[in-house]
């Protein structure tokens, strides 16, 4: 076999592979993997597929093994490969908080100091991993643990059987390969206890997470003591890569082929069967046996060179894919080009997601300082600005005008349905001589089906008997003038309800507009929106019983004597109405009487009034209730600041939790890019944050 020059630490390729391999470390220490995907080489595969065995070879160190805590954590491996003393310092890494959900930023922090001695990295990390499983406690209460004589039974008081956090071990020194790798554990498809069942699917969506993602080169443990289509691993690997472009499998415990079975495997390692573009390395590893006696990593690669070298059929294969040397060498080759080759995409991908924070930023709202009632005039300044912004109908803002212009034409819709139809002449022909004076939309069928069961129909001889009847001692050729009055009077008196309805539905629109403008300005507030509605909500019902004061004046005007100073208009208009009945008269051959000149006077003065009431109606509306909201909210909200009520500002400006979180998550997520771009930056990545 070829043998690999132990000062490959000296040459230039390791020192840039080195550096590589840091810069890897660094993101993933400061939980740039949370982020953006960094390129993982993942060792996964079955429960006893000597996957523990394998990752002690590769490291050198000695690693847990029982089934109390090692299958219970993730691990990951940093080794460096450096000119200097070997050591491993052992870190707890937090991704996952105590409710399962995953954290923005994950936290790494060391656990205990730098361990200068290969005996005692095995101790340490059942003790970090015994940390991690126990979240509640300070992870220093672990550092000197003591197990006892059976891991299992410790196991049992721990508060987690299982946890997604992970023990980092940063492995340096002499020898060591440039690696960087994710243990997990191993997959299981029984458990002895019912009550860890649950830990089967958990592992294995575990598993899942972490090997679908298209920058994980995974690293297939499958063990030559079981037909390979068994192996979960198997199936799991092909699902998140189909097409095997980032797979590579390793072949454990070859000593244990069944005799006659060989060629299976072999055709499996030449790439004939279950082909994988990175094809499959084959290692021999100690037995339990070897492993009880304590044999040295040094012992083991000997004796794995002299398994190959001598038995078949291995002895007579190429050595390029045999033993743990090569398959060092060819991880650290494919992580190094998966570096090279992402690092430029990490930065955009981190870049991009900056910016996509930044823009979540400009429409969170700012923490506030420590003057809170500073602060609430801040806010209601700029929460009357937005009112007074919309109703003046200003440049660009009509949207609320539109909605309050349709509830005045519906107004005008609804008075106009007020109207009488005067009924003239021995044919009894009908007048409805205002339809065409008003602007209204044109009446769907079923609205004039209506229409016709609410007009007041009034007859020529209804008139004359009232004449008649108010005649009295008046001379002949007199019209009385009562007659008119109490026809107006019996049409006017049904205006006020419209005009009534007419003002609640434009109470509502500005309702739901001033809660709508104080939930954008104060909703991160939920106390201090709730004052702020109550206050307006206060502002509005008393600018509306205002106005329904002013709108019963002015209906009671109307009704208390109809009365107009447009003189020339009341004629003109009489005088073309009375044309219009001289018409029908000359159609009849009968002569003009004085019910048709009352009826003439009538349509006079309520066109009139008719337009005068709408529009008064209109601007009181617009006056005594929208302009003088407007004008009184700001001094109202300001009293909040001002009150010599015992009102706590401070409680008022408690902010939404739901807001804060959202403000802090974002920007602990772009101090985290930052540091990610900038580590980059340092190892030579432009970005432009």
């Amino acid at each position: 076999m070829t043998q690999f020059s132990s000062t490959i630490a000296q040459t230039q390729y390791a020192k840039k592979a080195s550096q590589y391999i840091n810069i890897l470390n660094d993101l993933r220490r400061i939980g740039a993997h949370s982020a953006v995907d960094l390129p993982t080489v993942v060792f996964c595969g079955n429960q006893s597929a000597g996957k523990s065995s394998l990752l002690e070879a590769i490291s050198n160190v000695q690693l847990p093994r029982s089934d109390g805590t090692c299958t219970r954590c993730v691990m990951e491996l940093r080794l460096i490969e450096l000119e200097e003393e070997w050591s491993c310092q052992i870190s707890l890494r937090q991704e996952y908080g105590e409710t399962g959900n995953r954290l923005s930023q994950p936290i790494e922090a060391k656990f205990g100091s730098l361990i200068k001695s290969h005996k005692e990295v095995e101790l340490m990390a059942r003790r970090a991993q015994k940390a991690l499983l126990n979240p509640s406690k300070n992870s220093d209460e672990y550092l000197n643990w003591n197990f006892g004589t059976h891991y299992d039974d410790d196991a049992n008081t721990n508060e987690l059987k299982f946890t997604k956090n992970v023990v980092c071990l940063e492995i340096k020194g002499k020898n060591v390969p440039n690696l960087s790798l994710i243990d997990l554990p191993g997959i299981i498809r029984h458990t002895e206890k019912a009550e860890d069942r649950k830990f089967i699917n958990l592992i294995e969506e575990l598993v899942k997470e972490y090997i679908k993602k298209e920058q994980s080169i995974i690293i297939a443990t499958i063990t030559c003591r079981d037909e390979i289509d068994n192996q979960a691993i198997v199936t799991l690997a092909k699902e998140a890569d189909p097409a095997g472009r980032r797979t590579l499998g390793v072949l454990t415990k070859p000593d244990t082929i069944e005799a006659a079975t060989h060629e299976i495997w072999l055709k499996i390692l030449r790439g004939e069967a279950h082909k994988l573009s990175l094809g499959y390395y084959v290692v021999k590893n100690p037995s339990k046996i070897q492993l009880t006696n304590q044999i040295t990593f040094e012992e083991a690669r000997k004796e794995e060179e002299y398994f190959f070298k001598r038995e078949d059929p291995w002895k007579n294969l190429r050595s390029d894919r045999i033993g743990v040397k090569r398959l060092q060498h060819k991880l650290s080759e494919l992580l190094i080009q998966a570096i090279k080759r992402d690092l430029p995409k990490i930065s955009r991908e981190a870049q991009e997601k900056l910016e996509e924070i930044r823009l979540e930023l400009v429409n969170v709202p700012e923490k506030l300082s420590e003057n809170s009632k500073f602060e609430i005039y801040k806010m209601v300044k700029k929460c009357v600005n937005k009112i007074k912004h919309e109703t003046p109908a200003s440049s660009g803002s009509h949207k609320l005008w539109q909605m309050i212009n349709a509830k005045f034409i519906e107004f005008n819709n609804n008075l106009f349905l007020s109207r009488p139809i005067f009924i003239v002449g021995k044919r009894s022909t009908k007048f409805d001589l205002l339809k065409n004076e008003f602007c209204v939309p044109h009446p769907s069928q079923e609205d004039q089906e209506d229409q016709k069961d609410t007009l007041k129909e009034i007859t020529e001889q209804q008139i004359t008997k009232l004449i008649i009847d108010a005649r009295g001692r008046l001379l002949p050729g007199f019209i009385p003038y009562s007659p008119a009055i109490e026809i107006i009077k019996d049409i006017q008196i049904k205006w006020e309800p419209p005009s009534l309805e007419c003002l609640d539905g434009i109470y509502e629109i500005m309702f739901d507009f001033v809660h709508d403008v104080i939930n954008e300005t104060f909703s991160r507030f939920p106390l201090l929106d709730e004052e702020m509605k109550q206050v307006a909500n206060k502002c509005l019902d008393d600018c509306k019983e205002t106005t329904i004061k002013y709108i019963n004046f002015i209906s009671k005007m109307e009704i208390n004597q109809p009365y107009t100073l447009d003189e020339t208009s009341i004629a003109i208009l009489k005088s073309s109405f009375r044309e219009k009945f001289n018409e029908i008269l000359k159609d009849e051959d009968n002569e003009p009487t004085d019910a048709l000149d009352i009826i003439a006077s009538l349509q006079a003065y309520f066109k009139i009034a008719f337009k005068r009431y709408a529009d008064t109606i209109a601007m009181t509306i617009i006056h005594a209730f929208i302009d003088e909201f407007t004008t009184k909210i700001e001094e109202k909200l300001m009293e909040i600041c001002v009150s010599d009520e015992q009102i706590n500002v401070e409680d008022l400006i408690q902010e939404d939790h739901s807001v804060s979180f959202r403000r802090e998550d974002l920007h602990t997520r772009e101090k985290h890019l930052k540091n990610v771009l900038d580590s980059l930056r340092k190892f030579g990545i432009k970005s432009n944050y």
